[in-house]
């Protein structure tokens, strides 16, 4: 009886190491996927990085106020399938962003296309 504890515990222990990386990851639930919005800004940052590719585009407002925009696409292996690279996106780059706004009415975007500064545009694959 006492090795069957141990084994379930062990179970247990196992169960408990891999739900965290599954509850960490939001998925696109924090976007308005009903919504559309665009965008024209500065590259502030770009991370082709996994769990998601983030862009920061600093964006300024009639107001002269500067707003910076976290863009989040999907995973680094369906971005650069893509067509995104690690040099797609320079600081300083001035681009037109498309995508689903925050639920929070933060300044987040779901990344749908960009335009860059060639006039190259390049989409987040979503299918």
């Amino acid at each position: 009886m006492n090795n069957n504890r141990w084994a379930l515990f062990g179970v247990a222990m196992a169960l408990i190491s891999i739900s965290q990386p599954v509850l960490a990851h939001h998925g696109s639930a924090a976007f308005d996927r009903e919504q559309m919005a665009t965008i024209k800004g500065t590259i502030v940052d770009y991370q082709l990085i996994n769990p998601h590719v983030e862009i920061t585009v600093r964006v300024t407002q009639p107001s002269g106020e500067a707003v910076d925009w976290i863009v989040e696409g999907v995973s680094l292996n369906m971005m650069v399938r893509a067509g995104f690279k690690r040099d797609s996106l320079k600081t300083g780059d001035t681009v037109t962003v498309t995508g689903h706004p925050g639920r929070n009415s933060k300044p987040t975007m779901l990344l749908m296309s960009i335009v860059l500064p060639d006039g190259q545009t390049l989409s987040a694959p979503y299918n």
